[in-house]
C-alpha cells in the first residue's frame, strides 16, 4: 500500500509539472501572419507602457515599401498599412521601432537616399516620414520611454579615409529634430553603440584606430576606446579621453543609463575579457574598469540594458564547438558588481539569433533559434531585473526556416516576438507571437 501511494504521489508530481510547463508554453498565443500580399523582411517591434503593440517591416510586393501592423491590448492584430515609407531604394532597409510608455512610435530606416524617419502618435496613424540625414547609412538609434531621442552614425572614417566624424542628430520630447552635430572627428573613427536614460542624457562610445593601405587591401589596428556624453538642456559633447587601448581590435563597448543618468560601459579587453566602467548621473570621469564577464568560448553580444533603478543585464551567445548556449549575465551601475553567467537556453545545445529586450521596470524577455533537433523558436521571459528567468519553452507556429526577428516587452512582463519563415507557399512571411504574464 505505502508503495502504491508513493507511486500515485510521484504521478501526481509528473502531472503537474506538466500542467505547469503546458501553462507557461501557452502563454504565447499562436503566431499571426503579418505580412501578407508579398515578402516580409527585417522586422521590429514596440509594447507601450499599456500593451499596446506594434510591428514594422519591409513588405517586398512590386517595391519594397515599410508596413506596419498594430495590436491595441487586449485585440486582435489589425490589418497592415502602407503609408509608413514611400517606395523603398534598396532593399535592406533595417527599420527600427521605438514608443514611449505613452505610445508615441518613432521609426528608423535607410535606403539609398539616406536616413529616413516617421512618428506614430499613440492611438493615430504614421505620420509623413522625412529624410533625416541625406546620405547617410548604419544608423544607431535610441529613445526613452518619454520620447527624448538620438540618432548617430559614421561620416567618412575608414582604412583609406583622410577624414571621418561620428555625427549625431538628437530630438527631445515633443520636439523637433536638431541640426547634425559632430560627437568626434578623427581620420580613422568607427562608432560603437549609443545609450539613453530617462533624463534625456546621450552616450555614444567610439573608436579611433591606425590603418595602413597597399594596393589591395588595409590592415587596422590601435583601436582606442572613447565615449562622448551629451547631458539634457545643453548642446555640447564631452569626451572621455582614451578609455581603452591601443589594442589591435576593436572593443565592441554597449553602454546603458538608468533613469537618474548613471550609466555603464561595457567592452572587450585586448585580454578577451569583457570589462565594465560607470559613470555618474551628471557624467563626468568614468570609474576604473572591472571584470563583468571571463568566459574562454567565443561570445557573440545581444543587447545590454538598465532599468530605471541601475540594474544591467547583459545578454549574449555563447559558442563552444561544438554547442552553443545563450546566457544572461546582471550587474549594476551603483557598485559596478556582476554576477555569475545564467544559462538562459536550458537544454538547448544550438543556439543562435539570441535578441533580448528589457523594460524600465526591469521586465524582460530573450529569443533565440533552436537547432538541437527540428529548428524551433524558443522564449524566456523574467518579471523584474532581480527575479528569476523563465525556463524555455517554445514558441508553436507555421513556416519553414524560420529566424527570430524582433522582440519587446513593457514593464507589467507584456511581451511579443515576431520570427520569419517560409510559408506553404515559398513566400518569405513575418509571423508575431503575444506573451502575458
Amino acid at each position: 500500500m505505502k508503495n502504491m501511494i508513493e507511486a500515485s504521489r510521484q504521478i501526481l508530481i509528473a502531472v503537474t509539472v506538466l500542467m505547469a510547463a503546458q501553462l507557461s508554453a501557452q502563454t504565447w498565443t499562436a503566431p499571426v501572419a503579418l505580412s501578407t500580399g508579398g515578402q516580409g523582411w527585417e522586422a521590429a517591434a514596440a509594447i507601450d507602457g499599456d500593451g499596446n503593440s506594434l510591428a514594422l517591416w519591409d513588405e517586398r510586393t512590386t517595391q519594397d515599401q515599410l508596413w506596419s501592423r498594430s495590436k491595441a491590448v487586449g485585440t486582435n492584430w489589425g490589418p497592415a498599412t502602407t503609408n509608413v515609407s514611400p517606395a523603398l531604394q534598396t532593399t535592406s532597409v533595417f527599420p527600427v521601432v521605438r514608443i514611449t510608455t505613452a505610445g508615441f512610435a518613432t521609426a528608423v530606416w535607410t535606403d539609398s537616399s539616406g536616413i529616413w524617419t516617421a512618428d506614430r502618435p499613440a492611438a493615430s496613424s504614421w505620420e509623413s516620414p522625412q529624410l533625416l540625414v541625406r546620405g547617410a547609412a548604419s544608423p544607431i538609434f535610441v529613445m526613452n520611454s518619454r520620447g527624448d531621442a538620438a540618432v548617430a552614425w559614421i561620416v567618412g572614417g575608414g582604412p583609406r579615409s583622410t577624414t571621418g566624424s561620428v555625427m549625431a542628430v538628437l530630438r527631445r520630447a515633443g520636439g523637433a529634430w536638431t541640426s547634425p552635430q559632430v560627437v568626434a572627428s578623427n581620420a580613422h573613427i568607427i562608432a560603437d553603440h549609443a545609450g539613453i536614460g530617462d533624463s534625456g542624457d546621450v552616450v555614444v562610445t567610439w573608436e579611433t584606430y591606425t590603418a595602413v593601405c597597399r594596393r589591395y587591401g588595409c590592415g587596422t589596428s590601435n583601436y582606442v576606446l572613447h565615449a562622448s556624453r551629451q547631458s539634457a538642456g545643453t548642446d555640447a559633447w564631452a569626451d572621455s579621453g582614451a578609455l581603452m587601448g591601443p589594442d589591435r581590435s576593436a572593443h565592441d563597448a554597449r553602454v546603458a543609463l538608468d533613469s537618474a543618468g548613471g550609466a555603464i560601459l561595457v567592452a572587450v579587453n585586448s585580454a578577451f575579457v569583457y570589462v565594465s566602467s560607470t559613470q555618474g548621473n551628471s557624467g563626468g570621469a568614468w570609474s576604473a574598469f572591472k571584470t563583468a564577464l571571463n568566459s574562454q568560448s567565443t561570445i557573440l553580444i545581444s543587447n545590454l540594458a538598465s532599468d530605471d533603478a541601475g540594474q544591467v543585464t547583459l545578454v549574449y551567445e555563447s559558442i563552444s564547438y561544438p554547442t552553443s548556449q545563450a546566457f544572461a549575465v546582471n550587474g549594476n551601475i551603483n557598485g559596478n558588481t556582476w554576477s555569475s553567467p545564467l544559462v538562459l537556453s536550458g537544454s538547448d545545445t544550438s543556439v543562435s539569433q539570441v535578441i533580448f529586450a528589457a523594460a524600465p521596470s526591469g521586465a524582460a524577455v530573450a529569443i533565440w533559434l533552436s537547432s538541437s533537433g527540428t529548428p524551433v523558436i524558443r522564449a524566456a521571459t523574467r518579471a523584474t531585473a532581480a527575479g528569476s528567468w523563465s525556463a524555455p519553452v517554445s514558441i508553436p507556429g507555421p513556416g519553414n526556416s524560420i529566424s527570430p526577428e524582433a522582440a519587446a516587452v513593457e514593464s507589467s512582463g507584456n511581451a511579443i516576438a515576431i520570427y520569419s519563415g517560409y510559408d506553404a507557399s515559398s513566400v518569405h512571411t513575418e509571423y508575431v507571437t503575444s506573451h502575458q504574464p
